[in-house]
């Protein structure tokens, strides 16, 4: 089971009820944050396993220095993974330089990496470039089916912790899998075909090419910056409309779309909402600290 949580749902400009647009991804095992702002103790608290960072500006990292922290003021002793863009690296450093967050006493390790594709616990991560600045990503993420150390699929084949069943993987009649019930449930939903998936576009204009490895997402997470009135100064400045969100759910087959990056005001927002289910009828706006579940189901 994939789980996600926005920790806030506006662009640039916070509301009093909502912070910055970042989530809290959640897999049977692990945990990822996407982009740091607003509501970082729910991070500290669920022991958040991995940060991505998706692009350099201020609305999406500054919550990075405060977040670990926090981790360390908690007692912390696991290490933390950053994953940024190519180019990132020196922004993310230097926040962490700034404030001496390395130098602490009893500090946990801080690793820095820049693969385009990942695993944290049982979740696949892959990135893609996105329409907004020269380094900007979006993410999709898989909860893939783990196994645990010393199962086997075929025989003789020993799999280590930690390993994925991929979509084409097939599970022979006697194939031994140990007494676990998440990898009872792993593997009936192997079985079934099911497999949860999200799309996180991130900041972005609409994008044109679509990678053929975010299809089968039940849930697309696409920002809506403003109205298809104002389509000239939403490309201008790298962002979609509501309608633009609508339109790629659409093309993805998408179950759900969750709207994000929204302006402040409840009015602004609804006129955003509305827009977007002009063109896709299960367009919502998240409720921030509200947990949603994604499956190859429902949502």
């Amino acid at each position: 089971m994939l789980k996600l949580i926005f920790l806030g749902v506006n662009g640039s400009l916070q509301d009093t009820d909502s912070g910055n647009t970042s989530l809290l991804l959640m897999g049977r095992k692990g945990s990822l944050a996407v982009d740091l702002s607003c509501n970082i103790g729910t991070l500290v608290n669920a022991g958040v396993d991995a940060v991505i960072l998706t692009h350099e500006h201020i609305d999406h990292v500054y919550g990075l220095p405060s977040l670990l922290h926090q981790m360390w003021i908690a007692g912390r002793r696991k290490a933390l993974d950053i994953y940024v863009p190519k180019g990132l690296e020196g922004l993310a450093d230097g926040l962490i330089q700034l404030f001496g967050i390395r130098e602490k006493k009893n500090m946990f390790e801080i690793r820095m990496h820049t693969e385009p594709v990942f695993s944290v616990g049982t979740m696949k991560v892959t990135t893609f470039p996105t329409d907004h600045t020269k380094m900007s990503i979006g993410v999709v993420v898989e909860e893939g089916d783990v196994i645990e150390d010393g199962d086997v699929i075929e025989d003789g084949d020993v799999i280590e912790e930690g390993d994925v069943i991929e979509d084409d993987d097939v599970i022979e009649e006697g194939d031994a899998i140990e007494d676990s019930d998440a990898i009872e449930d792993a593997m009936e939903d192997a079985m079934k075909g099911r497999r949860a998936k999200l799309v996180y576009t991130c900041d972005t204009r609409p994008l044109r090419d679509i990678p053929s490895f975010m299809e089968g997402a039940q849930v697309l997470v696409h920002e809506a910056s403003g109205l298809s009135k104002d389509g000239e100064t939403l490309l201008r400045k790298g962002h979609s409309s509501g309608a633009d969100a609508g339109k790629m759910a659409r093309m993805l087959g998408a179950d759900k779309l969750y709207l994000c990056h929204l302006p402040r005001g409840e009015e602004a927002k609804a006129e955003i909402l509305h827009e977007a289910k002009m063109v896709f009828e299960e367009s919502f706006i998240p409720e921030v600290l509200r947990e949603i579940a994604v499956d190859g189901i429902h949502v």
